[in-house]
Protein backbone atom coordinates (compact mmCIF):
# COMPACT_ATOMS: atom_id res chain seq x y z
CA UNK A 1 0.00 0.00 0.00
CA UNK A 2 1.34 3.01 -1.28
CA UNK A 3 0.12 6.31 0.46
CA UNK A 4 0.87 10.00 -0.68
CA UNK A 5 0.72 12.32 2.24
CA UNK A 6 0.79 16.11 1.61
CA UNK A 7 0.03 19.42 3.46
CA UNK A 8 -0.23 22.95 3.58
CA UNK A 9 -1.08 23.26 -0.23
CA UNK A 10 -2.03 27.22 -0.20
CA UNK A 11 -3.34 26.74 -3.63
CA UNK A 12 -0.01 25.25 -5.30
CA UNK A 13 -1.10 22.05 -6.62
CA UNK A 14 1.37 21.08 -9.10
CA UNK A 15 3.98 19.48 -7.23
CA UNK A 16 1.34 17.52 -5.96
CA UNK A 17 -0.25 16.44 -9.04
CA UNK A 18 2.79 15.50 -10.12
CA UNK A 19 3.68 13.15 -7.45
CA UNK A 20 0.84 11.21 -7.92
CA UNK A 21 1.35 10.81 -11.36
CA UNK A 22 5.41 9.98 -10.35
CA UNK A 23 4.32 7.77 -7.41
CA UNK A 24 1.24 6.19 -8.72
CA UNK A 25 -0.35 5.98 -4.86
CA UNK A 26 -2.91 3.56 -3.33
CA UNK A 27 -4.34 6.77 -1.43
CA UNK A 28 -3.93 10.19 -0.74
CA UNK A 29 -4.51 12.53 2.83
CA UNK A 30 -3.94 15.78 2.63
CA UNK A 31 -3.40 17.24 6.23
CA UNK A 32 -5.24 20.80 5.26
CA UNK A 33 -4.55 24.36 4.51
CA UNK A 34 -6.71 25.13 1.59
CA UNK A 35 -8.43 21.74 1.42
CA UNK A 36 -10.17 22.75 -1.48
CA UNK A 37 -7.55 22.29 -3.61
CA UNK A 38 -8.49 18.61 -2.79
CA UNK A 39 -11.41 19.24 -4.98
CA UNK A 40 -8.71 19.38 -7.91
CA UNK A 41 -6.98 15.98 -6.97
CA UNK A 42 -10.08 14.62 -6.89
CA UNK A 43 -11.40 15.26 -10.26
CA UNK A 44 -7.65 14.67 -11.69
CA UNK A 45 -7.65 11.58 -9.83
CA UNK A 46 -11.20 10.10 -9.50
CA UNK A 47 -9.76 6.25 -9.06
CA UNK A 48 -7.41 6.95 -6.27
CA UNK A 49 -9.21 7.33 -2.60
CA UNK A 50 -8.55 10.36 -0.84
CA UNK A 51 -8.89 11.67 2.83
CA UNK A 52 -8.88 15.06 3.87
CA UNK A 53 -8.67 17.11 7.21
CA UNK A 54 -9.35 20.83 7.41
CA UNK A 55 -6.57 22.95 8.89
CA UNK A 56 -6.18 26.31 10.17
CA UNK A 57 -6.68 28.24 6.61
CA UNK A 58 -10.31 26.19 5.99
CA UNK A 59 -12.52 28.29 7.19
CA UNK A 60 -15.76 27.12 6.29
CA UNK A 61 -14.06 23.56 5.52
CA UNK A 62 -17.14 20.31 6.14
CA UNK A 63 -13.85 18.23 6.69
CA UNK A 64 -13.01 16.84 10.15
CA UNK A 65 -10.00 18.34 12.72
CA UNK A 66 -8.70 14.57 12.45
CA UNK A 67 -9.21 11.74 10.86
CA UNK A 68 -8.51 8.11 12.37
CA UNK A 69 -8.99 5.40 10.82
CA UNK A 70 -7.05 1.50 9.69
CA UNK A 71 -5.27 0.92 6.36
CA UNK A 72 -3.38 -2.32 6.29
CA UNK A 73 -4.36 -3.22 9.72
CA UNK A 74 -2.14 -0.34 10.92
CA UNK A 75 -4.09 2.85 12.82
CA UNK A 76 -3.56 6.24 11.42
CA UNK A 77 -4.15 9.36 12.78
CA UNK A 78 -4.12 12.79 10.58
CA UNK A 79 -4.41 16.20 11.77
CA UNK A 80 -3.43 19.68 10.47
CA UNK A 81 -1.81 20.01 13.77
CA UNK A 82 -2.66 23.70 15.04
CA UNK A 83 -4.92 22.24 17.66
CA UNK A 84 -2.34 20.64 19.30
CA UNK A 85 0.09 23.58 19.27
CA UNK A 86 2.43 22.04 16.95
CA UNK A 87 4.66 25.38 16.39
CA UNK A 88 5.50 25.16 20.17
CA UNK A 89 6.52 21.79 20.55
CA UNK A 90 4.86 18.30 19.50
CA UNK A 91 4.06 17.20 23.60
CA UNK A 92 0.38 17.36 23.00
CA UNK A 93 -0.08 15.43 19.54
CA UNK A 94 2.16 13.24 20.46
CA UNK A 95 0.47 11.69 23.25
CA UNK A 96 -2.85 11.95 21.78
CA UNK A 97 -1.09 9.79 19.22
CA UNK A 98 -0.40 7.10 22.12
CA UNK A 99 -3.45 7.72 23.80
CA UNK A 100 -4.77 6.93 21.00
CA UNK A 101 -2.59 3.81 20.11
CA UNK A 102 -1.55 5.20 16.39
CA UNK A 103 0.58 3.22 14.43
CA UNK A 104 1.18 6.14 12.26
CA UNK A 105 0.76 10.06 13.21
CA UNK A 106 0.77 12.32 10.96
CA UNK A 107 0.56 16.14 10.93
CA UNK A 108 1.36 19.63 8.98
CA UNK A 109 1.13 23.16 10.07
CA UNK A 110 4.76 23.55 10.25
CA UNK A 111 5.45 23.46 6.76
CA UNK A 112 8.55 21.44 7.79
CA UNK A 113 9.59 17.96 7.04
CA UNK A 114 9.86 16.08 10.14
CA UNK A 115 9.89 12.10 10.83
CA UNK A 116 10.66 10.24 14.18
CA UNK A 117 9.42 6.43 15.48
CA UNK A 118 8.38 7.08 19.11
CA UNK A 119 8.21 3.34 20.55
CA UNK A 120 6.27 1.56 17.80
CA UNK A 121 4.56 4.99 16.35
CA UNK A 122 5.52 6.74 13.10
CA UNK A 123 5.30 10.33 13.56
CA UNK A 124 5.70 12.06 10.33
CA UNK A 125 5.25 15.61 8.64
CA UNK A 126 5.41 15.95 4.92
CA UNK A 127 6.14 19.60 5.01
CA UNK A 128 4.58 22.20 2.79
CA UNK A 129 3.39 20.88 -0.81
CA UNK A 130 5.17 23.42 -2.28
CA UNK A 131 8.17 22.16 -0.84
CA UNK A 132 7.73 18.42 -0.43
CA UNK A 133 5.51 15.66 0.52
CA UNK A 134 5.88 12.06 2.40
CA UNK A 135 5.68 8.68 0.68
CA UNK A 136 4.05 5.92 3.60
CA UNK A 137 4.27 2.68 2.68
CA UNK A 138 2.52 -0.19 4.51
CA UNK A 139 4.63 -3.52 3.15
CA UNK A 140 4.45 -7.18 5.08
CA UNK A 141 3.10 -4.73 8.02
CA UNK A 142 5.91 -2.69 8.12
CA UNK A 143 5.34 1.43 7.64
CA UNK A 144 8.11 2.84 5.93
CA UNK A 145 8.20 6.73 5.86
CA UNK A 146 10.04 9.31 3.40
CA UNK A 147 10.25 12.59 2.34
CA UNK A 148 10.18 13.34 -1.34
CA UNK A 149 11.20 16.64 -1.99
CA UNK A 150 10.01 18.95 -5.39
Amino acid sequence: MKILVCSDSHNMINPVKNAVEALQPDLILHLGDHDYDTMVFADVFPHIPLRVVRGNCDYDSGHPVVADFVVEGKRIIMTHGHHYNVKQGLALLISMGQDAQADLLLFGHTHRAHYEQIGAMHVCNPGSARESCALVEILDGEIVCRHIMF
